[in-house]
């Protein structure tokens, strides 16, 4: 798995020269002008990607990184001043990089200011370029001390458009930040924190959004599984959960809620504090399907669905919990398919005479549609809006 750290380069303060500073990773220190340096070695990567506009000090990084050619850090001098550098400039400082680290695979990218849309939508069509040289399965660092503050932005978006919309399987696994204006009262160490916390919290966010509004549990198995701080013991129980909720598989669920009620506590006292955060969502979900007679455990699951847009899997949870609660009703095994069959009988005997049995011959008919795409009569979006009187009618049956 390469590293890969993306670090942004500024322009320091030209009359005075770019200072050294002390940067403390992890107990470690390293005294260097550029903070790309003393990532490179405390987090032993593989490949540098340096991002800077033709004003940035990119004659310093040659020679903090060992470069020895004083007229070519000269020549890089004189065309930053007088904004003529161009990419091919920067070939020499990359392979220097290259044989100071020992790697291959320095790239460097030239930005604009950023002063307007257009140098805005350059500078991002920058960083997509970035995204074609990260492959599945690579670990990325961004540094984001130097430079303009719309690039971290740039760079959490990049993240977000590689992994959504390009569907990339690589991993961040840290956002640096070199502290150095805490190095003044700080005996001249500045600290280099990994805010990596916020990315993380992005990613929780965007999974229980997902897992609220369209029923989606993947992201937050993934994320419950990657969580070091969470026993294996607790991650079994989550594991399927996606698959469950997503074929509506009401046995597999309603054992899931059963252990699920055991973990709670374990995510509520997490040493994480963004699953302490988050975990009122999850919560919440449980304690709602926690029932233990089948009709209202489905009359939930049947009602969450409605509410996360999910109306195919809404009305075959509902049909089947009316037909749970006659069998409930009349002493009959919920589980028995003969029994089940006997229920639906008696319930389509009585759509004449009663709400639930009209309703459960209604729903039963958009039940069948939606399983084998037949009943061209049946207006779909006309029973999207009759959901709701549906599941009131199920409601006052069943409870």
């Amino acid at each position: 798995m390469p590293k890969i750290l993306i670090s942004s380069l500024g322009t320091g303060d030209r009359s005075k020269g770019y200072r050294d500073a002390k940067y403390e990773y992890k107990g470690e220190i390293k005294e260097t002008k550029v903070v790309a340096k003393a990532l490179t070695e405390f987090l032993e990567i593989d490949k540098l990607f340096l991002v800077g506009t033709t004003g940035s000090y990119w004659d310093n990084c040659y020679a903090n990184f060992g470069g020895q050619d004083e007229e070519y850090e000269l020549g890089l001098y004189e065309k930053m001043q007088d904004k003529t550098l161009a990419l091919e400039d920067l070939d020499s400082l990359c392979k220097t990089v290259d044989d100071y680290t020992r790697a291959e695979g320095t790239k460097c990218f030239l930005i604009e200011y950023g002063k307007n849309d257009e140098e805005l939508w350059h500078n991002f069509e920058q960083y997509l370029a970035i995204l074609e040289y990260i492959e599945d399965g690579d670990e990325l660092y961004i540094d984001i001390t130097h430079s303009f503050r719309s690039l971290a932005l740039m760079s959490f978006l990049m993240v977000q458009f590689g992994q959504v919309i390009q569907e990339k399987k690589f991993k961040v696994s840290g956002i640096m930040y070199g502290m150095f204006e805490y190095s003044y009262e700080n005996d001249g160490i500045s600290p280099i924190v990994d805010l990596k916390i916020f990315y993380d919290l992005m990613e929780w966010i965007k999974a229980i959004s997902a897992f609220k509004n369209y029923s989606r549990a993947d992201a937050i198995e993934k994320l419950l599984l990657d969580d070091v701080e969470i026993h294996h013991n607790t991650k079994k129980v989550f594991k399927g959960l996606d698959t469950h909720i997503s074929f509506a598989s009401m046995e597999a669920l309603k054992k899931f809620i059963g252990k699920a009620k055991q973990a709670l506590r374990v995510l509520q006292e997490s040493k994480s504090p963004i699953v302490r955060l988050l975990s009122p969502d999850i919560v919440d979900f449980v304690q709602r399907l926690d029932h233990p007679s089948v009709s209202r455990f489905q009359l939930e699951l049947a009602k969450w669905y409605s509410e996360n847009k999910n109306y195919a899997l809404s009305f075959i949870v509902l049909t089947e919990a009316l037909v749970s609660k006659e069998c409930e009703n009349n002493g009959m095994n919920v589980e028995s398919k003969r029994d089940r069959d006997e229920a639906k009988s008696t319930l389509y005997t009585r759509r004449a005479t009663c709400d639930v049995g009209k309703t459960y011959h209604t729903i039963s008919r958009i039940r069948n549609a939606i399983a084998h795409q037949g009943k061209k009569d049946i207006s779909i979006d006309n029973e999207i809006d009759n959901l709701s009187t549906y599941i009131k009618i199920a409601q006052t049956f069943i409870n």
